[in-house]
C-alpha cells in the first residue's frame, strides 16, 4: 500500500490514476485495523475486575462486521457526512456489549451532537484558517503561528469529543463529566504546549547530534534510521507519558454520576505521577529498542498499572 501511495504523491502521477491494488491494499489495512480494535477491546474489558467481579463483554462478530461495513459504505456515499454517526455506532457497540454484575452499560451520546462538534471544532476552523493562510496571506505566515492555531483547534476537539464520549448510563446512574469548559481547555492546552516545546527542543538536539557528534556520510543508512526512530519515540514518550497521566487523573476526578437514592458514584486516581511516568517511559523505550516486539507486554503492563490505581467511591448525601 505504501508503494502504491508513493506513486500517487510522486511528481509524475500515473495518468490512469491509482491502481486497483491500491484500493485492495487499503481495504485490507482497514479490515486488519478494525479486527485489531475488536480483539484489543475484548482483552482489556475482560481483564477489568472490580470488587472481585469481572466485566463481561458480548461482542458478536457478525453484528460488529455489520456496523463497520454499513458505516464505511454510508460514510463514502455521503462524502464523510455520516462519519459522526459511524463513530457513535462503533462506540455504542462496545459500550452496550459490556456489563458488570449482570447489569449492562448504555451509551447516551447522539450522532448529531458529534456532527455539530466536528463541524464547529474541525471543519469550519480549518476552512477559515486555510482561507486566511492561503488566500489572504498567501502562505506568508510563520510556521509557528500556524502550529499554535492547529494546537488551539486540537485542544477544543480533545475536550469536546471526550465530553461527548463520557455519557453512559449504568442502572439508574448517569455518568458524565462535570468539568468547566475553559478550565478543561486550559488543562489540555498546557499539556499540548509542553509537548510542542519538547518536540522543538529534541529536534534541535537531534540536529546538533547529527552535525557535530558524528559524520553522517560515514554512518550506515540503517544506523541513521535507527537513531532517528529512537529519538522520535523518546521525544513522544517523554511527552505522552506525563501528559496522559496528568489528563487521566484530571478527567477521572471529574467523572461523576447523578445522585440516586442519596448516593453518587465518583472516580479517582491514586497513582504517583513521577513513578507512573518513569514506569510508562521504560515500557515505551523497551518497545522502541526491541523494534515493537515488546509492545504487547508494554501495553498490558501500562493498562494494568493505570486501571489498578483507578478507583470508584460512593458518596452518601447527608441531607
Amino acid at each position: 500500500m505504501f508503494w502504491e501511495f508513493n506513486e500517487l504523491i510522486a511528481d509524475e502521477v500515473p495518468a490512469e490514476g491509482p491502481s486497483k491494488l491500491f484500493f485492495f491494499y487499503f481495504f485490507m489495512v482497514m479490515a486488519v485495523a478494525f479486527v485489531f480494535i475488536l480483539v484489543i477491546a475484548k482483552l482489556v474489558i475482560q481483564g477489568i475486575e472490580f470488587k472481585g467481579i469481572k466485566l463481561v463483554c458480548d461482542y458478536p462478530v457478525s453484528k460488529y462486521a455489520g456496523v463497520i461495513i454499513s458505516g464505511l459504505v454510508l460514510s463514502i456515499v455521503t462524502i464523510g457526512i455520516y462519519i459522526p454517526w459511524f463513530v457513535r455506532n462503533v462506540y455504542r457497540f462496545f459500550v452496550h456489549g459490556s456489563s458488570y454484575n449482570s447489569h449492562k452499560f448504555f451509551f447516551k451520546g447522539k450522532g448529531g451532537k458529534l456532527f455539530l462538534i466536528m463541524t464547529l471544532a474541525i471543519f469550519i476552523p480549518f476552512i477559515l484558517v486555510g482561507f486566511v493562510v492561503f488566500t489572504i496571506l498567501k502562505s506568508e505566515i510563520d510556521i509557528w503561528i500556524y502550529q499554535v492555531v492547529v494546537i488551539t483547534i486540537l485542544v477544543s476537539i480533545l475536550y469536546l469529543t471526550f465530553h461527548w464520549a463520557v455519557d453512559i448510563r449504568y442502572k439508574n446512574y448517569l455518568i458524565r463529566l462535570d468539568t468547566e469548559f475553559f478550565h478543561a481547555l486550559g488543562k489540555i492546552a498546557i499539556e499540548l504546549l509542553t509537548a510542542f516545546i519538547l518536540v522543538l527542543i529534541f529536534q534541535w538536539l537531534t540536529s546538533v547530534f547529527v552535525i557535530y557528534l558524528w559524520n553522517p556520510d560515514s554512518f550506515p543508512e540503517a544506523g541513521k534510521m535507527a537513531i532517528e526512530l529512537l529519538l522520535a519515540v523518546t521525544t513522544l514518550s517523554i511527552y505522552f507519558a506525563m501528559a496522559f497521566i496528568r489528563l487521566y487523573r484530571y478527567f477521572a476526578e471529574h467523572t461523576k454520576s447523578n445522585v440516586v437514592d442519596g448516593k453518587q458514584i465518583k472516580m479517582g486516581y491514586t497513582g504517583d505521577q513521577i513513578l507512573d511516568f518513569k514506569f510508562m517511559w521504560r515500557q515505551i523505550l523497551l518497545t522502541a529498542i526491541t523494534f515493537g516486539v515488546y509492545y504487547p507486554w508494554a501495553f498490558s503492563r501500562i493498562v494494568g498499572r493505570v486501571l489498578t490505581q483507578t478507583y470508584l467511591s460512593v458518596d452518601v448525601d447527608s441531607k
